[in-house]
Protein backbone atom coordinates (compact mmCIF):
# COMPACT_ATOMS: atom_id res chain seq x y z
CA UNK A 1 0.00 0.00 0.00
CA UNK A 2 2.79 2.73 0.47
CA UNK A 3 4.29 1.54 -2.62
CA UNK A 4 1.16 2.83 -4.40
CA UNK A 5 0.79 6.31 -2.66
CA UNK A 6 4.43 6.75 -3.38
CA UNK A 7 3.70 6.20 -6.93
CA UNK A 8 0.54 8.08 -6.96
CA UNK A 9 1.80 11.20 -5.11
CA UNK A 10 4.95 11.01 -8.00
CA UNK A 11 2.57 10.62 -11.09
CA UNK A 12 0.28 13.64 -9.32
CA UNK A 13 3.58 15.65 -9.18
CA UNK A 14 4.72 14.88 -12.67
CA UNK A 15 1.14 15.62 -14.37
CA UNK A 16 0.49 19.05 -12.24
CA UNK A 17 3.92 20.21 -13.50
CA UNK A 18 3.00 19.67 -16.45
CA UNK A 19 -0.43 21.25 -16.39
CA UNK A 20 1.31 24.17 -14.39
CA UNK A 21 3.99 24.33 -17.47
CA UNK A 22 1.78 23.94 -20.11
CA UNK A 23 -0.40 26.69 -18.89
CA UNK A 24 2.50 29.25 -18.24
CA UNK A 25 3.96 29.31 -21.49
CA UNK A 26 0.59 29.08 -23.86
CA UNK A 27 0.25 32.26 -25.55
CA UNK A 28 -1.81 35.09 -24.35
CA UNK A 29 -4.79 35.61 -27.12
CA UNK A 30 -5.93 39.02 -27.81
CA UNK A 31 -9.62 40.27 -28.90
CA UNK A 32 -11.07 43.64 -30.04
CA UNK A 33 -14.64 43.77 -28.54
CA UNK A 34 -16.73 46.82 -30.68
CA UNK A 35 -20.18 47.74 -28.95
CA UNK A 36 -22.69 49.27 -31.68
CA UNK A 37 -24.03 52.21 -29.35
CA UNK A 38 -26.13 53.24 -32.23
CA UNK A 39 -30.41 53.52 -31.46
CA UNK A 40 -31.10 50.61 -32.10
CA UNK A 41 -29.20 49.15 -28.98
CA UNK A 42 -31.33 50.97 -26.75
CA UNK A 43 -33.82 48.02 -25.99
CA UNK A 44 -31.17 45.78 -25.75
CA UNK A 45 -28.59 48.05 -23.55
CA UNK A 46 -29.16 46.54 -20.40
CA UNK A 47 -27.54 43.02 -21.66
CA UNK A 48 -24.48 44.40 -23.05
CA UNK A 49 -22.49 44.28 -19.94
CA UNK A 50 -23.83 40.89 -19.06
CA UNK A 51 -22.64 40.06 -22.89
CA UNK A 52 -19.00 41.86 -20.98
CA UNK A 53 -19.04 40.07 -18.46
CA UNK A 54 -19.15 36.66 -20.86
CA UNK A 55 -16.56 37.27 -22.85
CA UNK A 56 -14.01 38.28 -20.31
CA UNK A 57 -14.64 35.28 -18.56
CA UNK A 58 -11.82 33.67 -20.88
CA UNK A 59 -8.41 32.48 -19.92
CA UNK A 60 -4.79 33.74 -21.34
CA UNK A 61 -7.03 36.97 -23.27
CA UNK A 62 -6.27 40.78 -23.33
CA UNK A 63 -8.92 42.75 -24.60
CA UNK A 64 -9.27 45.90 -26.19
CA UNK A 65 -13.09 47.87 -25.95
CA UNK A 66 -14.34 50.11 -28.49
CA UNK A 67 -17.80 51.68 -29.01
CA UNK A 68 -20.06 54.19 -31.14
CA UNK A 69 -22.11 54.10 -33.91
CA UNK A 70 -19.24 53.52 -36.54
CA UNK A 71 -16.01 51.70 -36.79
CA UNK A 72 -14.56 55.46 -38.04
CA UNK A 73 -16.76 57.49 -35.65
CA UNK A 74 -16.12 55.96 -32.75
CA UNK A 75 -14.12 55.41 -29.08
CA UNK A 76 -11.41 53.66 -27.99
CA UNK A 77 -12.77 52.44 -24.06
CA UNK A 78 -9.69 50.72 -23.34
CA UNK A 79 -6.46 49.03 -25.33
CA UNK A 80 -5.34 45.55 -24.00
CA UNK A 81 -6.11 44.54 -20.97
CA UNK A 82 -7.15 41.35 -19.02
CA UNK A 83 -11.26 42.55 -18.73
CA UNK A 84 -14.14 44.55 -20.49
CA UNK A 85 -14.82 47.50 -18.81
CA UNK A 86 -17.48 50.03 -20.33
CA UNK A 87 -18.15 52.94 -18.07
CA UNK A 88 -21.73 53.11 -17.32
CA UNK A 89 -22.39 56.21 -18.63
CA UNK A 90 -22.58 55.43 -22.20
CA UNK A 91 -25.34 55.30 -23.90
CA UNK A 92 -26.90 54.43 -27.34
CA UNK A 93 -27.74 57.26 -29.79
CA UNK A 94 -27.87 58.07 -33.31
CA UNK A 95 -27.84 55.68 -36.56
CA UNK A 96 -24.75 53.14 -37.20
CA UNK A 97 -22.69 52.45 -39.98
CA UNK A 98 -19.95 49.30 -40.00
CA UNK A 99 -17.92 50.47 -43.23
CA UNK A 100 -13.97 50.89 -42.06
CA UNK A 101 -12.50 49.97 -38.67
CA UNK A 102 -9.58 52.47 -37.83
CA UNK A 103 -8.12 51.28 -34.64
CA UNK A 104 -4.87 49.62 -35.10
CA UNK A 105 -6.07 46.95 -31.91
CA UNK A 106 -8.87 45.44 -34.34
CA UNK A 107 -5.78 44.84 -36.68
CA UNK A 108 -3.71 43.39 -34.27
CA UNK A 109 -6.32 41.20 -32.58
CA UNK A 110 -6.69 37.35 -32.96
CA UNK A 111 -10.41 37.49 -32.90
CA UNK A 112 -12.84 40.58 -33.58
CA UNK A 113 -16.32 40.36 -31.64
CA UNK A 114 -19.20 42.83 -32.96
CA UNK A 115 -22.05 43.41 -29.91
CA UNK A 116 -24.93 44.69 -31.69
CA UNK A 117 -28.43 43.99 -32.03
CA UNK A 118 -31.06 42.30 -35.00
CA UNK A 119 -33.18 43.91 -37.60
CA UNK A 120 -31.02 46.86 -37.58
CA UNK A 121 -30.32 49.75 -40.20
CA UNK A 122 -26.96 48.25 -41.06
CA UNK A 123 -27.80 44.79 -40.96
CA UNK A 124 -26.09 44.33 -44.62
CA UNK A 125 -23.09 45.80 -43.62
CA UNK A 126 -22.75 44.02 -39.94
CA UNK A 127 -23.29 40.48 -42.68
CA UNK A 128 -20.68 42.53 -44.53
CA UNK A 129 -18.39 41.65 -42.02
CA UNK A 130 -15.58 38.79 -42.48
CA UNK A 131 -13.48 37.20 -39.84
CA UNK A 132 -15.70 38.94 -37.01
CA UNK A 133 -17.80 37.52 -34.63
CA UNK A 134 -21.14 39.11 -34.60
CA UNK A 135 -22.92 39.21 -31.44
CA UNK A 136 -26.99 40.24 -32.05
CA UNK A 137 -28.67 40.81 -28.79
CA UNK A 138 -32.39 40.03 -29.18
CA UNK A 139 -35.25 42.54 -26.90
Amino acid sequence: MKAFAIWLAIVAVVFGGYALITTMLRETNQVFVFVDSSVQMEPVWRNVHRELDGIDDRDHTEFALAHGQSFSGSELVHSWQPALTLPNDVRPFAGCSFEAVSFAEAEDADERILITTTGNECAEQVTALTDWTIIELTP
